[in-house]
C-alpha cells in the first residue's frame, strides 16, 4: 500500500480559529479576564495523517485537548518541564519553544514515513503542533503526544532515561499521581525473553537512525514498571517475588493478586469545546477566524485489556510469540513481560554489586521514546561546551546526535538483558 507524502507546502500550512472559555467557566472568572484565544494548527494535513494512522478521530482529538482547564494552564506559557494530560488521558500536552515546534515540523515528513513503515516503532506519536494566544497576550506553543503512561494501569515506578548521569536526579516531574524518576534513580536490570530483547534492540536502532538523520538528540526512554504482588500506592516498598535463595519453580504465580487498575475518571462537569477546521482549507493562513464553541462531553477512552480483565490474566496471555505475531501492531513496547533484578548504585551512578541475596520481581514493562523535538543547534552546542569543561562528555546529554544515538542504544542494551543470562 502506497504511503501518502507530506510536502513542503503541507509543512508550512497553518489554520487559525478563535476559541473561548465555556459560558459556565466565564461566570467564575474575575472581571477583566481574557476569555478569547487564537488557536493555531501547524501542518494540519500532516498531523491528521498521523492521527488517521492511529485511528484517532480528529473531532474527538480536538474535544479531548481543548477545555477550560487546558486553556487556563496553557495560557500561563511555562516552557519546559510542564506536562498536561488531556481530559480523557489519551494524550500528553507539553509546552515547547517556537524553535522546538520548528524542529517537529521539519522532521514530520520523514517521521510520518518512518512510523508508517515501522508500525512497531517505539517513538511517541506526535498528533499535533499548536499555538494558543490570548487576545492581546503572549503566544504559547505546544505539542500533543501519545500517552505512554496509561491511566488505567497502576505503575510502581516511572523513569525518564537518557543514558547519561549528569543532572539526572533533580527537578523530578510529577504527572498526576506519577513521579517521573531519572537515570541515577534506576536501580534495576530487566530480563526479558531473548526474542523480545532482539526486537526491542532492533527497533531502538531503527528509531535512533531516523532521529540521527533528522539531527535530533536529547530524547528519552520513558519506562513504566508494574510489579506483581504490590499494592497501589506502594511505589518504594516493593515486595520481591523471589530472591537468590528461592528456586523459580517454587514460586506460585497465583499466590498474590496483581495491582488494581487506577481509576482516573475525568471530571465530567467541565464543558469541552473547540473549533473543527475544514480539512480542505489547508492554506487558510490569511483567512478570517471564526469564534466557535462546541459543548460536548469528552469521548471515553478506548477500552484496554488492562481494565477488561484481572491483571493476572493479562500476564498469562502475554508471550513473546503473540507480542510480535501482528507486524502491524502499534502496541510494541506496551505490556512486555519480564523479570527485574535490583542492583545497587554508586555515587557516580554506575551499577555496583551489593551484598546479601538478590531481589527479583516479576514485572510488566511499558516503554517508548519521547521528547523527540530537540536538535543540536546553537543552544545545545553552547551547553555541550560549557558542561564538557566541568564533566566528562560521556555523562552529559548535550552531545552530537550521532554520539547520542550510539550511547542511547548501548544504554538500552545494558539495562535490558536476555532472560537466560540471569546468572550473571
Amino acid at each position: 500500500m502506497s504511503t501518502k507524502e507530506i510536502t513542503g507546502k503541507d509543512v508550512k500550512a497553518t489554520e487559525k480559529n478563535r476559541i473561548r472559555y465555556s459560558s459556565r467557566h466565564i461566570k467564575h472568572l474575575p472581571p477583566g479576564t481574557i476569555t478569547e484565544f487564537e488557536w493555531k494548527d501547524y501542518c494540519p494535513l500532516g498531523f491528521r495523517l498521523v492521527q488517521e494512522l492511529e485511528d484517532i478521530n480528529h473531532a474527538e482529538y480536538l474535544k479531548s485537548i481543548c477545555n477550560d482547564e487546558t486553556l487556563r494552564k496553557l495560557s500561563t506559557g511555562k516552557v519546559g518541564n510542564m506536562f498536561l494530560l488531556s481530559k480523557d488521558d489519551r494524550f500528553i500536552i507539553k509546552i515547547l519553544r517556537k524553535s522546538e515546534i520548528k524542529v517537529i515540523l521539519e522532521m514530520l515528513p520523514g517521521y510520518y514515513q518512518h512510523i508508517h513503515k515501522n508500525r512497531s516503532t517505539l517513538l511517541s506519536k506526535n498528533y499535533g503542533a499548536h499555538s494558543l494566544k490570548p487576545v492581546g497576550g503572549v503566544k504559547t506553543y505546544f505539542v500533543v503526544m501519545s500517552n505512554i503512561l496509561q491511566s488505567d494501569v497502576f505503575m510502581n515506578k516511572v523513569y525518564d532515561l537518557k543514558g547519561s548521569s549528569q543532572g539526572r536526579t533533580n527537578k523530578k516531574i510529577k504527572v498526576r499521581d506519577k513521579t517521573i524518576l531519572k537515570d541515577i534513580d534506576l536501580d534495576f536490570h530487566f530480563y526479558v525473553d531473548s526474542l523480545a530483547r532482539h526486537r526491542l534492540l532492533k527497533q531502538t536502532k531503527l528509531d535512533c537512525e531516523l532521529l540521527e538523520d533528522e539531527g535530533i538528540m536529547d530524547y528519552s526512554l520513558m519506562l513504566g514498571l508494574q510489579v506483581k504482588g504490590s499494592c497501589q500506592g506502594s511505589t518504594d516498598e516493593l515486595i520481591p517475588v523471589y530472591d537468590s535463595f528461592t528456586s523459580l519453580g517454587s514460586v506460585d504465580s497465583n499466590s498474590s493478586k496483581f495491582m488494581k487498575t487506577a481509576t482516573n475518571s475525568p471530571d465530567s462537569s467541565s464543558t469541552m469545546y473547540s473549533c473543527t477546521p475544514s480539512r480542505d482549507s489547508i492554506d487558510s493562513e490569511d483567512s478570517s477566524a471564526n469564534i466557535q464553541s462546541v459543548a460536548s462531553m469528552c469521548p471515553s477512552p478506548a477500552p484496554t485489556n488492562a481494565s477488561d480483565s484481572p491483571q493476572g490474566s493479562i500476564i498469562s496471555k502475554i508471550t513473546p510469540t503473540n507480542i510480535f505475531q501482528n507486524s502491524a501492531s502499534t502496541n510494541f513496547g506496551m505490556r512486555i513481560p519480564g523479570r527485574a533484578r535490583r542492583v545497587g548504585r554508586g555515587e557516580s551512578g554506575k551499577t555496583v554489586k551489593g551484598g546479601g541475596g538478590e531481589e527479583w520481581y516479576d514485572v510488566i514493562l511499558y516503554l517508548g521514546i519521547i521528547d523527540i523535538f530537540q536538535d543540536y543547534g546553537v543552544r545545545k552546542r553552547i551547553e555541550h561546551c560549557y558542561k564538557s569543561i566541568q564533566h566528562s562528555s560521556k555523562t552529559i546529554s548535550a552531545v552530537h546526535p550521532k554520539i547520542y544515538s550510539s550511547r542511547f542504544q548501548d544504554f538500552v542494551s545494558q539495562i535490558f538483558l536476555p532472560d537466560e543470562d540471569t546468572s550473571n
